[in-house]
């Protein structure tokens, strides 16, 4: 009797304590503090293994990328069933784009951050663009040839001050843009016709001309310096929009 009792309990363990062993042969998840704000815990799927990584998605925004290779969960969250449900075709509760991260696997996630890290990227660069060519335009307005700035009072042409008279400049601008888009489509939506060499870098278009990054000291993080200047650049890029757009008076070189 003994040795059967003895036998019964081995392949009958109590639910209690599997929870405990699977609990104690679980990795914990690190938490971080978001560098982006003291006190804030950055969420989990932010762990500081991308350049500049701050921690900072507070409105969880990642949850609203979905690139190939992520599937559409549908998730639980308090709010399902709402009338913003049927009228919104995008996660707008916080709950439910937290939830979304949650529920994406460890493949699904990656996946979301080099998204989400080469749009940021994209724009980091035509805004770092768009400031100096900004700033200069205005700055150097009277020495422009065939008066260019006279269609816009000296400021700036951009969407809130009329593009008009710029439009078959524009339009190059557009090709030009449409063709380095074209360059990394492959690699975005992952439609390679054989597989690539190198591992996708969310923003690296192979363009280094120069070899810049080979004479750059060991030490410096060029990728991280990269993104904090291009995010300085996209807010000082909106502050030039909305000053210029609300007193139509151009920021550089002012009557």
């Amino acid at each position: 009797f003994s040795v059967r009792t003895k036998m019964l309990s081995m392949h009958f363990t109590s639910p209690l304590a599997l929870h405990s062993a699977t609990t104690a042969r679980a990795p914990s998840a690190t938490m971080r503090e978001a560098t982006y704000r003291p006190g804030v815990t950055a969420p989990a799927y932010l762990d500081g293994s991308l350049p500049a990584d701050a921690g900072c998605d507070p409105l969880c925004l990642a949850a609203l990328a979905l690139p190939p290779g992520v599937e559409d969960h549908n998730v639980d969250y308090p709010c399902k069933g709402s009338i913003l449900d049927t009228w919104c075709f995008f996660p707008w509760s916080l709950a439910e784009r937290q939830a979304i991260m949650a529920a994406r696997s460890p493949q699904e996630t990656e996946l979301t951050l080099a998204w989400m890290r080469a749009a940021e990227l994209k724009h980091s660069r035509l805004a770092m663009l768009a400031v100096v060519g900004w700033s200069l335009a205005e700055m150097l307005q009277s020495s422009l040839p065939f008066h260019a700035l006279d269609f816009t009072d000296g400021r700036a042409p951009v969407l809130v001050n009329g593009l008009s008279a710029y439009a078959p400049f524009m339009l190059l601008v557009l090709v030009a843009a449409a063709y380095i888009e074209l360059q990394s489509t492959d690699t975005v939506f992952q439609t390679f016709l054989s597989p690539p060499a190198q591992k996708y870098v969310p923003g690296d278009l192979g363009f280094d001309p120069l070899d810049l990054e080979a004479k750059f000291p060991a030490g410096l993080d060029q990728r991280s310096n990269e993104i904090y200047n291009g995010r300085l650049a996209m807010l000082a890029i909106t502050g030039f929009a909305v000053q210029e757009g609300l007193w139509g008076q151009p920021i550089f070189g002012a009557h």
